[in-house]
C-alpha cells in the first residue's frame, strides 16, 4: 500500500500539469496553475472498492464495521464514502486525503487509523473516485464540502469521543480550513502543504525554472495554509516525511512555527516519502500520546 499511495499522489500532480508543460516546450514561458489543471479530476465515476482494507483487516485478524456514507453538496453533486469503526475508539476522525487519493486506491491507510482504535469518516472529493463530478472546479467549492463531511461526521460520531480532523497532502489545507471555523478536538497535518504554489513549483523541473514562472489562478494563489492555522489554536500534530520531496519537512516546519497552539508537536519520519507517514511503525504511538495530551489542555 505505501508504494500504490505514493504513486498516486506523486502521478496525479505531474499528470495534472502534463498539459502546462507541453505548452512550455512548444514556446511558452508561463505554466498555468488553476484549480481545474491542478486539482485531480477521475473520468468516471468508479464503485467504492474496499479491498485494501479488507485484506489489512483479514490479517490482523481484526474487527471492523463499515458503513456507506452519501451525501449531496451545495452544487448538488453527490459525494460517497465509508464510515469505519474498530472495536472500543479512543478517537472520532475525520480524514481528508491528497490529491487523487481515492478510497478504493488507497482504503489499506484506513487500518492504520484502526490501530489506535479509531472511527474514521473519509468521503471521495468531488469528481475523485465515487462521488459525482462537478460541473466546474473551484477550491471554494471543495472547502464547503469538507465543511458539509466534517459536520456529517460530527452528528453521527459518539460524543463521548474526541473529534480529530487528519488531512494529508492537499487535504492539510483542508482540515486546517476546518479546524479554522469549527471546534475540533486536535489537528492532524500529514505531509502538509503550506501554499499550493509551493507544491507546484517543486514539481517543475529544475531545467525550466530558468526561463518558466508559474501562472497561478486567484482561486488557488490565495490559498495559504499559515492563515488557518494562525486562527487554530488546539492540538496540532504534524507528520513530516524525511524523504517528501513533494511536501518536504520545511512545509511543516513553517506551518509548526506560525501555530499559536501551546500543545503542538512535529514529528520527523524517518525514510518516509510522500504519503508513507503514517504507515512508519513509531507513527500510530506517538498519535496516541498526542490524543492523550488533549487531558493536559482543557479548554481546547
Amino acid at each position: 500500500m505505501q508504494r500504490t499511495v505514493r504513486q498516486t499522489m506523486g502521478n496525479v500532480y505531474i499528470s495534472r500539469l502534463a498539459g502546462a508543460f507541453m505548452l512550455l516546450i512548444m514556446g511558452g514561458c508561463a505554466i498555468d496553475v488553476s484549480t481545474a489543471t491542478f486539482v485531480h479530476q477521475d473520468n468516471k465515476v468508479t464503485p467504492i472498492d474496499t479491498t485494501q482494507l479488507h485484506q489489512r483487516v483479514n490479517r490482523d485478524e481484526a474487527e471492523v464495521s463499515i458503513t456507506s456514507v452519501e451525501l449531496t453538496n451545495a452544487q448538488g453533486v453527490e459525494l460517497k464514502g465509508i464510515a469505519v469503526s474498530y472495536p472500543n475508539p479512543v478517537v472520532n476522525i475525520v480524514f481528508f486525503g491528497g490529491n487523487g487519493t481515492t478510497i478504493s486506491k488507497s482504503s489499506g491507510l484506513v487500518h492504520r487509523f484502526g490501530k489506535l482504535p479509531a472511527n474514521i469518516l473519509w468521503v471521495d472529493y468531488q469528481g475523485m473516485g465515487a462521488s459525482q463530478k462537478a460541473s466546474g472546479m473551484r477550491m471554494a467549492n471543495i472547502k464547503a464540502d469538507a465543511l458539509q463531511v466534517y459536520d456529517y461526521g460530527h452528528s453521527v460520531f459518539p460524543e463521548t469521543l474526541p473529534t480529530v480532523v487528519h488531512g494529508m497532502a492537499m487535504g492539510s489545507i483542508l482540515a486546517s480550513y476546518v479546524a479554522s471555523v469549527r471546534e475540533v478536538d486536535g489537528l492532524v497535518l500529514d505531509g502538509a502543504v503550506n501554499r499550493i504554489t509551493d507544491v507546484a513549483q517543486n514539481m517543475v523541473p529544475e531545467w525550466t525554472k530558468y526561463f518558466t514562472y508559474l501562472a497561478v489562478s486567484a482561486d488557488l494563489a490565495m490559498v495559504d495554509n499559515a492563515d488557518y492555522i494562525r486562527n487554530y489554536h488546539g492540538p496540532l500534530l504534524i507528520l513530516a516525511g524525511r524523504d517528501d520531496e513533494l511536501t518536504p519537512v520545511s512545509f511543516g516546519r513553517e506551518l509548526y512555527d506560525v501555530s499559536p497552539s501551546y500543545n503542538k508537536e512535529i514529528i520527523i519520519v524517518p525514510g518516509a516519502r510522500h504519503a508513507e507517514n503514517m504507515e512508519h511503525y513509531k507513527v500510530v504511538p506517538r498519535y496516541r500520546e498526542f490524543l492523550n495530551s488533549f487531558e493536559q489542555y482543557p479548554g481546547y
